[in-house]
């Protein structure tokens, strides 16, 4: 792990609260999780969370190969992060948009739009930052202060 990685795990993990696992969060199998909180964790679809702010990794990865004989059609981003304010017993779902071509998921890398939703019923639009943004909202916030 780089040092500007390091760097922006530790900033979160120091606002974060990080008492104990009350929320939860489903990933589509497209979306490969690294690390949650600076902490490396098993590729799974489903992740406890703590309460509060919680930073995610990970990265896009799809097989568009329709058989043995298919050559580059995997399609997979650099990683990506996502920022989850977890609320104590609540679950989460991430959603993609239909992404049918190796374009459209090329297209869907250059501009990240997910869905998060919660089982209250309540869906936002958020947009997943790469390493350069994450960094340039923290000198941004850090600036204001």
């Amino acid at each position: 792990m780089n040092l500007l990685t390091k760097t922006i795990l530790s900033a979160v993990i120091a606002i974060s609260s990080t008492s104990a696992f009350a929320a939860s969060l489903s990933m589509p199998s497209s979306m490969q999780v690294s690390e949650i909180n600076g902490i490396k964790v098993a590729n799974a679809q489903e992740f406890k969370l703590a309460q509060g702010q919680n930073l995610i990794k990970l990265r896009y990865i799809e097989d568009f190969a329709f058989n043995a004989d298919d050559s580059g059609a995997l399609v997979k981003s650099k990683p990506l992060f996502l920022n989850v304010a977890a609320q104590e017993g609540v679950k989460y779902t991430v959603t993609l948009p239909e992404l049918m071509t190796q374009n459209e998921a090329r297209d869907f890398i250059k501009n990240p739009v997910i869905q998060v939703s919660d089982e209250n019923g309540l869906t936002r639009t958020d947009n997943l930052s790469s390493q350069y943004q994450l960094m340039a909202a923290m000198f941004k916030q850090d600036t204001q202060m």
